[in-house]
C-alpha cells in the first residue's frame, strides 16, 4: 500500500517531534564532590541515588570527583587533598570508575557504595565492586597508575571551569546551571521534577 507524499511527510515530522520531545525532557545532574566530605557522602546516599532511581531513564548524572583539591606539582603530578592522602586515593578511584564503568546505574551504585566508608579506599572498592559484580582490576590498576592522576587532573580542570566556582560541597548543577544550591543539595528530586515535562508520576 502506498501513501501520498504529504501523508508520509507529516508522519515523518510526527516521529521527529516525538523524538525531540523526549530528547528535550531529560535532566542532567552534575556533581562536583570529594570522597571524605560528610555533606558529599550524605548527598550521594540521601539525595542523588534516591532521585536517580525515581526516573533512571530520564536522568543523566555527571560525576566530577575533585572538590577543593589542589594540584601540588605537575611533574610528577601530585595533589593536596582537603582531607588528606586517603581522600586523594579515593578521588583517583572515583575518577577511574567514572572513566571505566560505562553503565550509569552500575557507576552510581559503585560510587555510592564506596563513599560510605573511605577509611581504606582500596579495600572498600574491592568489597563494593565484588558485591555489585563490577570488574575490579581495571579500576584498581588505573587508580594506582599515572592514568588515575591524569583523570583527577582533568576533573580539576572541569571544576575550575565552573562559574560561579566551588564554594560549598557538593556543588550541584542541573542542566548546566547552578540555580538554588541549597535546594539542589537537599531536595534534588523536587528540583529535577521542575525541569521534566511530562512529570513522572512520583513528582510532588
Amino acid at each position: 500500500m502506498f501513501l501520498p507524499r504529504g501523508v508520509l511527510s507529516a508522519f515523518g515530522l510526527a516521529i521527529l517531534f516525538h523524538a525531540q520531545v523526549f530528547a528535550d525532557n531529560t535532566a542532567t545532574v552534575g556533581v562536583y564532590y570529594e570522597t571524605l566530605s560528610l555533606p558529599c557522602k550524605g548527598f550521594f546516599i540521601d539525595q542523588l541515588l534516591p532521585a536517580y532511581r525515581q526516573a533512571p531513564d530520564r536522568i543523566t548524572v555527571t560525576l566530577v570527583p575533585f572538590g577543593k583539591t589542589v594540584v601540588n606539582s605537575t611533574d610528577p603530578l601530585t595533589f593536596i587533598c582537603e582531607h588528606g592522602e586517603k581522600e586523594c586515593e579515593g578521588l583517583k578511584i572515583h575518577s577511574c570508575a567514572v572513566a571505566l564503568v560505562h553503565d550509569q546505574t552500575s557507576l552510581l551504585n559503585l560510587t555510592e557504595c564506596t563513599i560510605r566508608n573511605q577509611t581504606d579506599p582500596e579495600a572498600i572498592l574491592t568489597d563494593c565492586a565484588t558485591n555489585l559484580g563490577i570488574e575490579l582490576s581495571p579500576i584498581a590498576d588505573c587508580a594506582k597508575s599515572t592514568n588515575g592522576s591524569q583523570l583527577l587532573k582533568v576533573n580539576g580542570d572541569k571544576t575550575e571551569g565552573l562559574n560561579p566556582g566551588v564554594k560549598n560541597l557538593p556543588t550541584i548543577t542541573l542542566n548546566g546551571r547552578q540555580n538554588d544550591e541549597s535546594q539542589l543539595r537537599t531536595n534534588l528530586w523536587n528540583e529535577i521534577c521542575k525541569v521534566l515535562q511530562p512529570k513522572p508520576l512520583t513528582c510532588p
